[in-house]
């Protein structure tokens, strides 16, 4: 078996018993959530991660309209529109990396060091449990819940994404980034995506427009 689904799997299992309601997604995730947020930064991101896409309101087609705002605040160092944003991603989804690292920037540019440095550790440690290999190939690749997830590791890693391809290998499904990386090299990186193919043929139907590309 593949470490990383070995590692999904001992993932679920231990979070199926808490507070006693294995068989309710949602329940799970918010005990798993407090859980988080009492420990954070040092918490099970991975479990927090696949049990917020287990809940039966997750949607992997849309992104919501305080994200849209977040990013367009972002893109103009606007924090006075971009930190309320951020928060309230981080209030509609709590994993979300990139609303943890804005928030993470405008707290420390309003002085709040403490918590810019509590939402970066945050944002890193979601982003080192995608990180579950190296990504540049598909034996080593990364592990999103959707594709927001692989857009926001690209940036944390400085990375330009120039194309996007499907590929098939192993009897797995990957999506293969093409990138220019921080250092101005080109490169590949692969993100193991059956759980997002899943997860989207389950959540489509016939009048579902095609989602945008988040922004790179």
């Amino acid at each position: 078996m593949r470490p990383l689904i070995l590692a999904v799997l001992l993932s679920l299992a231990a979070s199926a018993g808490l507070a006693g309601t294995p068989d309710d997604p949602e329940a799970r995730y918010q005990a798993l959530l407090a859980t988080a947020k009492a420990a954070a930064p040092n918490a099970d991101w991975l479990g927090l991660r696949v049990a917020f896409a287990q809940r039966p309101g997750f949607k992997i087609l849309n992104q919501s309209a305080a994200k849209r705002q977040m990013f367009e605040a972002a893109e103009k160092s606007d924090c006075a529109t971009g930190l309320p944003s951020a928060r309230a991603v981080i209030a509609e989804s709590y994993i979300d990396i990139d609303a943890h690292l804005v928030a993470a920037f405008c707290e420390e540019n309003t002085g709040d060091v403490a918590a810019a440095q509590l939402d970066r550790d945050i944002g890193a440690g979601l982003i080192a449990s995608i990180e579950t290999g190296d990504g540049l190939s598909a034996a080593t690749a990364f592990t999103p819940i959707d594709v927001d997830e692989e857009y926001a590791v690209m940036r944390a890693l400085g990375a330009k994404v120039s194309q996007q391809a499907l590929v098939q290998q192993g009897g797995h499904s990957y999506d293969a980034l093409s990138a220019v990386d921080a250092k101005g090299q080109p490169a590949t990186y692969y993100f193991l995506i059956d759980r997002v193919l899943a997860a989207e043929s389950a959540a489509a139907k016939p009048s579902d427009a095609a989602p945008a590309a988040p922004p790179s």
